[in-house]
């Protein structure tokens, strides 16, 4: 599936609605310009695999880098974002989304389902050689089947998504044994506390001037290369988290929306309200009978 979009928020638009149709969806060799505006969060694991291109992944409060051979895994409803660094070569990507209950209703193998051994926002592989081209392989079977729809087709995905979900968890095994870590934060030290105070600190008041005196910066130039590695401001980062964490709320809690708001570090509910119709085309009720189906609702 090729595509284009003008914003994340856009894009997890797209794979919602998908989702309520099919439980697997890839966009395959996807090679516009990242990143779109915004942080993306979404039902389904995202496996993100570069072909080609260098690149930036920012996840929950970390930054990696990403080159040829690197598969990003991220479990649901994490928040992400994309930015490509080397604006000589298109960053060239396939990104393949599925929901957990497309492999757990019926895993066999005497390895437990990596999924349930996937700590934290997520994982990081480097695949080179012989493993890469398999990875790639996989991506493009996946493709071929959802093209074609053939007899059998949903088998030959979950085998594949199965391969690659072992593959991964192998890789990412292989790295720790031999006493590897993990990729290192991706972002200059001043930017990297920043992201990392925000989203220990989002609840709290949060202002340009007080985040610049934490790294003993001057406000505008702060503002100015913050953009630079993240493509976004601080105060959108501020705002993006706060809705983040409101969304999680809403689904795993019977949390009036008023306390939410304020849990969330918004001063005024009715703003929260507002703000969040804007930001995901619905209210926070409506957000929450959508992923609390038989749950009910809980008035504000």
């Amino acid at each position: 599936m090729q595509a284009s979009f003008e914003t994340a928020e856009e894009l997890s638009g797209e794979v919602e609605l998908i989702f309520r149709e099919s439980p697997v969806l890839l966009y395959y060799e996807l090679d516009s310009i990242a990143p779109f505006p915004g942080f993306q969060s979404h039902d389904g694991v995202e496996m993100y695999y570069i072909e080609q291109g260098q690149g930036r992944y920012l996840v929950g409060d970390h930054a990696y880098p990403l080159q040829e051979g690197t598969l990003m895994m991220i479990p649901p409803f994490t928040l992400h974002k994309v930015m490509q660094t080397d604006m000589d070569r298109m960053l060239c990507r396939n990104v393949l989304m599925w929901k957990e209950a497309l492999l757990s209703e019926d895993w066999e193998e005497e390895l437990p389902n990596p999924l349930s051994l996937l700590k934290g926002d997520c994982w990081r592989m480097q695949f080179d050689g012989r493993d890469r081209e398999r990875i790639r392989q996989l991506y493009a079977v996946i493709h071929e089947e959802l093209t074609g729809r053939s007899i059998g087709y949903n088998g030959v995905i979950q085998g594949a998504i199965r391969e690659l979900l072992i593959r991964c968890y192998r890789a990412h095994e292989a790295t720790a044994s031999s006493g590897g870590t993990a990729a290192p934060n991706d972002l200059p030290e001043e930017i990297a506390y920043l992201v990392q105070y925000v989203g220990a600190n989002f609840q709290h008041e949060l202002s340009l001037n007080k985040l610049s005196k934490l790294v003993h910066m001057n406000p505008s130039y702060v503002s100015s290369i913050f953009h630079k590695y993240t493509g976004t401001t601080l105060t959108k980062l501020i705002t993006i988290k706060r809705l983040h964490h409101a969304k999680k709320l809403l689904r795993e809690t019977k949390l009036p929306v008023t306390d939410i708001a304020y849990q969330c570090g918004f001063n005024n509910h009715s703003y929260f309200i507002k703000l969040f119709k804007r930001m995901e085309n619905c209210s926070p009720l409506l957000y929450r009978r959508q992923h609390q189906p038989s749950e009910t609702d809980v008035q504000a």
